[in-house]
């Protein structure tokens, strides 16, 4: 059942907790409620209920981005006249053209993956681990008399997933080449084309904002699996600083 967030005229910083922490409550419940349906499921049907999520995600995406004309007038092209101007061209472009690129850089990381199949097989194999352990199973483990909660085979989970990408398979490389040159013909395009007149401020609901928040929530949720396991707070002061920094400057 859809529930509203009340707010009160209180600060915005309020308001973005109390909305948090609500939201953080119904994603709780609605995870009991559908532990039963993931076990029904089973991983080949969690796979496909993952596969329609990217599905879903993509095209609310592409939804946000601009015209895809944009990115090819040619009548915007023009070098910038200093290393100023080229810095404020490419944080105007990533901030209103930042959902095109991020979809070109999917798109090219996905073209690579399928033009190379065998580097499909682990990454399924990996997804399917991953969905078994923590969304059919979904209980503690206890190995050796000591138990481990959901937070800990997480982690565990993500290590055992670098060192098989990493080290036993070409994947971690094609992303890394793939990302590299992508982003880099991504700043060179920004560099290069003339944003839209305006004030150079980023206008809300930009793509920066969106990274922004994302990483934030992705961040967030790291931390505290990782605290959940003993790893000390104090750990993170400088990570949550950069975090604020860049959550107060959007």
């Amino acid at each position: 059942m859809p529930t509203r967030c009340a707010f009160v005229p209180r600060a915005h910083s309020t308001k973005h907790c109390r909305c948090v922490l609500a939201t953080a409550g119904l994603t709780f419940h609605r995870m009991e409620d559908e532990s039963g349906k993931n076990k029904a499921l089973g991983v080949p049907g969690l796979m496909l209920q993952a596969g329609r999520n990217v599905v879903e995600d993509v095209k609310s995406l592409s939804q946000k981005a601009v015209s895809w004309k944009t990115l090819v007038d040619y009548r915007a092209v023009s070098a910038p006249t200093g290393m100023y101007d080229g810095l404020r061209r490419v944080r105007r472009n990533l901030n209103d053209l930042g959902y095109n690129y991020f979809l070109l850089l999917l798109g090219l990381i996905a073209t690579c993956l399928v033009l190379r199949p065998s580097l499909l097989l682990p990454i399924a194999g990996i997804m399917a681990i991953w969905l078994y352990v923590l969304r059919v199973r979904a209980s503690d483990v206890t190995i050796a008399g000591r138990t481990f909660g959901i937070h800990s085979q997480r982690i565990a989970l993500v290590i055992f997933a670098i060192i098989i990408l990493h080290f036993f398979t070409n994947v971690s490389r094609l992303l890394f080449s793939t990302l590299f040159w992508g982003v880099t013909g991504c700043i060179l395009h920004a560099t290069i084309t003339t944003p839209n007149p305006g004030d150079d401020e980023q206008s809300d609901g930009g793509f920066v904002n969106y990274f922004v928040s994302s990483t934030s929530a992705a961040y967030t949720g790291m931390k505290q699996g990782v605290e959940a396991v003993g790893v000390p707070s104090q750990w993170f002061k400088a990570a949550d600083a950069t975090f604020s920094k860049l959550s107060g400057a959007v």
